[in-house]
């Protein structure tokens, strides 16, 4: 369940990662780079996340079904 709490947290910060404004200031200051990098932390975590999630829900279906 907190995993879907962080999940939409990572999903918004990616969101702002993509604005145009902040595309247009890291250009000025030449964070494209450090932009892209964080970008692709934010997905890994969204990615971990995610099987998460995935392996709670199989590990409560077995102890349910023991």
């Amino acid at each position: 369940m907190a995993e879907a709490v962080f999940f939409n947290i990572a999903n918004e910060i990616f969101e702002k990662l993509e604005s145009q404004a902040l595309i247009e200031i890291g250009r000025w200051w030449n964070l494209e780079d450090d932009l892209e990098k964080l970008k692709n932390t934010v997905s890994t975590i969204q990615a971990v996340l995610l099987d998460a999630e995935k392996q709670y829900s199989q590990n409560r279906q077995v102890k349910e079904f023991d």
